[in-house]
Order: C-alpha cells, then sequence, then structure tokens
C-alpha cells in the first residue's frame, strides 16, 4: 500500500469527524491543521529506529509496548481513553534510552487511530531560543501562524477540550529559562484545563513543580520484555535464537541488567554478530556499537572489492573526528545539528588533523557509510543523544592528564545552564573511562566548594549559603489541583547542577529536608508563609523559599541548622571516601611499579 495512503487512511476519520463539529472546526482544519496532520503523522508512522538507522520502517512492525507505573497502576498507554479520564495530565519520567521517545510516538499514533482527541506534539527545547510565549509557539506548531494566537477562532478550539497536547524533553529546557517557561506552561494548562497534557522528562529534572500532575515512571523490561523486545526487532530466526540463548545464560546474569534498557538493548542486538558477548562496562557498548557501525560497511561488494569510506579515513580517523566534534557540540549545548553548524564545526575539527578530506564527504560518510548521524527533516542528531555524550567522555579520556581537568571544568559551565539532567548518562561515562582524574579532578573539587561554602558559624550565613545551593521552594505532599486546599508541604529542592551532583552520586537522602516541615513541627507556620506566596501567584502550586524576617525565626526556632549540618557532614564523609580511594590507586600502582 502506498505510503502517503495508509497515513491518509489513518487521519481522514479523525479530520471528518471534526470538520462536522461546527463552520469554526471546518474552517480550522481548512487553515492548516489538516497540514501539519499529515506531516506530523508521516513522521511517526515511518520511523528511523537504532537499529533501522538507514531506512523507515513502519512504526508498528517493530514497536514493542513501553509501560509506566503509577504507584499501583501499571499501563501501556493502550486504553488511552480510560486512562486521560481518570489521570488527565500525566508526566512521564524515565532515564536516557528507556522509550519515552518510542512512547510519545505511540501514543500520538494511538490518540488519531481512536479519533477522540488531536494529538499536537511540542518539543520544548525549541523554548531556548524561542522569543515568542508558549501560546504562540503552539499556534505556530499547529496553523504556522496563518492566524494569530489571538484569534478567537484559535482560543475557541483550545477551549473546547479536544487536544492532547504531548511536551517532549522538559529536561532539555535550559535552567536559566526553566522559571519562566514553567509559568507560561503552567498557565497554557490551566486556560485550556478540558484538554489533556502529557509531559516527558528525565528523573532530577525538577518536573514536580507542575501542578495537576501524576508522575509515571517508565517501567525497565524485565525478562519476558527482554525475549519478546527481541522477537519484535530481530527477524532472522537464528539469530534471534542465538541472542536469546545468550542473554537467558545464568552466567551473564550479572550483566543482564544493562539490557533492561531498550536502547542498551538495541545496542547488543546492532553489535551482536561481531561482538556476542554482554559488556559489563555501559561505555563497551557504546564502542561495540561504533565499530559495528564502521565495519558492517566494509563487507565485500558483487565485484570482490572492499567497500571504501568516500574520504579514506580510517577507523580512528572517524572515531577521533567525532570525539572532538562531540565535545565541541556538547559544549555548545547543541545535540541537534543544521547543515550549517555541522560544517562549521566540522571544518573547524579537520583543522585540528592532518588530513585532507572535504567537509561535504566526512557529513556523506557519516550519515551513509557509517550511519551515525541521522537527517531528520533539516536537522542532524546522532542515533540518540547517549552516543555524543560517549564521544566526549572518549575525548577527555584521551587528553594529557593536566588538560582533562581544564575539559571537566568547561563542560561544569555549560551544564549549569542546560538541562541538569542531561549529565548524567555523560558523568557514568566519564566515571568509567577516566574513574581517577574524573573523580580528582571534578567530583572532589565540585564537594569541596559545597564544603567550604557549608563552613559557617553564624546560623543566617549557614541558611543563606545552604538555600543557593539547593534553591528550596514550599511544595504540597499530596497531589492536589489548584482550588483544594493544601494541608500539607514539604520543602523541595529545585532541579540544578548542584543538586543533581549530589543525587547523582548518592551522597545525601533528601527525604530529611522535604519532610522538615512536618517531622520538625513547623507544619503549621511555614504552610502560612505558603499561602501568603501563593496568593501572589495562583497559577502554581509550588511557592519559592526565601531567607526574609518572616521565615529566618521560624526556621531556626525547629532547628532546621541540624538538617544542614548533616548534609554537610554527608559530603565531608564523601570527600574521604574518595580521596582514599584514589590514594589506594596510587599506592597499587606505585607497588605495580616498584616505586
Amino acid at each position: 500500500m502506498d505510503t502517503k495512503f495508509e497515513v491518509t487512511n489513518l487521519i481522514t476519520p479523525v479530520i471528518n469527524s471534526f470538520r462536522t463539529l461546527s463552520n469554526e472546526w471546518k474552517h480550522f482544519f481548512d487553515i492548516g491543521i489538516t497540514e501539519y496532520l499529515q506531516s506530523q503523522t508521516e513522521k511517526y508512522y515511518f520511523t528511523n529506529t537504532f537499529i533501522h538507522r538507514s531506512e523507515k520502517v513502519k512504526f508498528k512492525d517493530i514497536y514493542y509496548p513501553i509501560k509506566a507505573t503509577y504507584k499501583n497502576l501499571t499501563t501501556d498507554f493502550e486504553e488511552l481513553i480510560d486512562l486521560f479520564d481518570e489521570y488527565k495530565n500525566i508526566t512521564l519520567v524515565g532515564s536516557a534510552g528507556s522509550g519515552k521517545t518510542t512512547l510519545m510516538k505511540y501514543i500520538f499514533l494511538n490518540i488519531l487511530k481512536k479519533g477522540i482527541r488531536i494529538p499536537i506534539l511540542i518539543e520544548l527545547r525549541n523554548l531556548n531560543e524561542y522569543n515568542g510565549d508558549f501560546e504562540k509557539l503552539i499556534a505556530e506548531k499547529i496553523i504556522k501562524s496563518k492566524i494569530k494566537p489571538s484569534d478567537d477562532t484559535f482560543k475557541r478550539t483550545l477551549e473546547s477540550g479536544k487536544f492532547l497536547f504531548l511536551l517532549d524533553g522538559y529536561d532539555e529546557i535550559f535552567t536559566d529559562k526553566k522559571q519562566e517557561i514553567n509559568r507560561q506552561i503552567e498557565l497554557f494548562v490551566d486556560s485550556y484545563s478540558k484538554n489533556r497534557f502529557l509531559i516527558t522528562t528525565r528523573p532530577g529534572s525538577g518536573i514536580e513543580n507542575f501542578p495537576r500532575f501524576y508522575d509515571f515512571k517508565v517501567r525497565e523490561l524485565n525478562d519476558n520484555d527482554i525475549n519478546g523486545f527481541i522477537e519484535k526487532i530481530v527477524t532472522a530466526q537464528e539469530r534471534k535464537e542465538r541472542i536469546v540463548k545468550l542473554i537467558n545464560d545464568p552466567k551473564n546474569n550479572n550483566y543482564t541488567e544493562y539490557l533492561r534498557n531498550p536502547l542498551l538493548l538495541s545496542m547488543f542486538i546492532l553489535a551482536f554478530e561481531s561482538h556476542p558477548e554482554i559488556p559489563n562496562r555501559k561505555s563497551s557498548f557504546y564502542r561495540n556499537v561504533y565499530d559495528t557501525l564502521y565495519s558492517r560497511h566494509d563487507g565485500i561488494t558483487k565485484n570482490s572489492f572492499p567497500r571504501e569510506k568516500i574520504t579514506k579515513l580510517q577507523r580512528d580517523d572517524f572515531e577521533k573526528i567525532l570525539s572532538i566534534f562531540c565535545y565541541i557540540s556538547l559544549l555548545e549545548g547543541k545535540y541537534t545539528f543544521t547543515t550549517e553548524y555541522l560544517s562549521d564545526t566540522l571544518s573547524k575539527v579537520k583543522a585540528t588533523t592532518d588530513k585532507d578530506f572535504k567537509v561535504d564527504d566526512l557529513i556523506y560518510d557519516l550519515r551513509t557509510s557509517i550511519s551515525i548521524l541521522i537527517l531528520d527533516g533539516f536537522e542532524y542528531q546522532f542515533p540518540h543523544r547517549s552516543m555524543q555524550e560517549y564521544f566526549t567522555a572518549l575525548f577527555i579520556s584521551r587528553l594529557p592528564s593536566d588538560k582533562r581537568g581544564i575539559a571537566y571544568k568547561n563542560l561544569s559551565n555549560t551544564l549549569r545552564e542546560s538541562s541538569t539532567d542531561n549529565s548524567f548518562n555523560f558523568w557514568s561515562l566519564c566515571k568509567e573511562l577516566d574513574e581517577t582524574t574524573f573523580t580528582s579532578k571534578f567530583l572532589i573539587p565540585q564537594l569541596k566548594k559545597f564544603q567550604k561554602q557549608l563552613t559557617q558559624k553564624d546560623d543566617k550565613k549557614l541558611l543563606d549559603v545552604f538555600f543557593k545551593i539547593i534553591d528550596p521552594s514550599l511544595l504540597p505532599i499530596e497531589l492536589s489541583d489548584l482550588k483544594t486546599e493544601v494541608k500539607r508541604i514539604g520543602i523541595y529542592r529545585t532541579s540544578n547542577f548542584y543538586n543533581s551532583i549530589i543525587d547523582f552520586f548518592n551522597i545525601y537522602d533528601h527525604k530529611n529536608l522535604f519532610l522538615f516541615p512536618e517531622r520538625s513541627g513547623a507544619q503549621n507556620e511555614l504552610l502560612e508563609i505558603y499561602k501568603k506566596v501563593r496568593a501572589k501567584s495562583p497559577h502554581s502550586k509550588m511557592s519559592h523559599l526565601e531567607i526574609d524576617e518572616e521565615t529566618l525565626p521560624i526556621l531556626i526556632k525547629f532547628n532546621i541548622v541540624d538538617v544542614i549540618k548533616s548534609f554537610k557532614k554527608s559530603i565531608d564523609n564523601k570527600i574521604i571516601e574518595l580521596q582514599n580511594e584514589i590514594q589506594r590507586e596510587k599506592e597499587n600502582i606505585d607497588e605495580i611499579l616498584g616505586i
């Protein structure tokens, strides 16, 4: 069946049913939403995956259900009507490669198939450099500004509640933009509350700030899911059986935890022929995948000549170029690349090598010969952002030891400004590839900054410093809408670079801080402060906690200083632990060298 015909068959019933509602809806479809649904549905109906990078395949042919949980509920998002009737607004929280974006595609197509709402997908990273507000972005996305956002037709269609807004990548919003973008999104959700909303994010992004949203956690693949995923993705029966046999071998139980992540499982399937073992380090997955991508096009052609990359570069040349490019682009906060950006940056990289090649030929090899870059519309990107993080970590690990600290410092400055959780996967790779230098040049210096800042004898100064680090807010403990009276609150940490370090390395359990109002007896007095701040910002459930004349005496009276000292002690202990590990490593090396 013709591809466009299949897509048209999917969206036509939806379009026809809405066009018959009123002349206003007919006009709305005539001015652009039909075009939007056609192009967006084609993009998701036929898709690339990590395994199918060089060809588009039907989404339904390769999709294995991704599940998410909320309390005792587990859902695969098949019964969308019932799910969104019960949970009107959902946050979908999952780690890198857990399947969030894939699940968004499924929900988009599934809601179209059911014909009950019109799906609108927005990539939230576009707001970082966008000059207009969120509602204007919606208008441009749907109807390409053919009518103004203030147009009554546009507003009435939004107020009708017929849309499902899929907001992808909350964790990609820059830290300095997050507060304003939060305000805009919350206002939009409140203004058009009859619609349904779903937001995806990695953990630790501060998504808990949103009122009336339920946090669904993307579930890891269990043993049955792993086998089902392989059954769906791998077509050759003999290869399928060999992969399943290896994964189910009891000897590999310690390593199969990696395969509970759909991305890493896809990587393993792709690299299986060349590397039929399960690596015990995450970085080994990426190395094996790169080897496979590079070598799979080096087979013998029909005329018995080995295929060549048109740049005539070798494996190590591509690896070096990719590692430099990834460091530069990650440093600049770039995860997708226009042709102009790609060409300009690769020209800079070329200048650092002694290789003679054309940049256009290099782009061709990266996209076609190796297929490590995918052209999606008008922008290039890696099959997954974690590949960019791997090559960046690889670049740093190969620098002279005295230069690595500079590289970590440069990236730290970038990560403070951009999405906080983007660093989690990157840090784990750095720790694997360059553990001693990463710990001594990045982690310990960051912790010592906290340690020094928290060495204050005056309680007020100590509170000031602590609050600058954690950037706290008061937030209801129970989920409620904006109209429900709040009776229990906790102290919530805003997601930022510093809190990410504490969380990633499991240095301190922040439950004591969150439950401080309730456990200390400060609940009622802090609740009054919360209500006053809320009165000034009625569209937000979160109230930023300031150290002022009213708040300071309450916090000191109920001994929040003890919580802060416990926080500092955890940092002190972690620094000592890490320094001892580095010293033991040095002594072991000295013994080997006979020093």
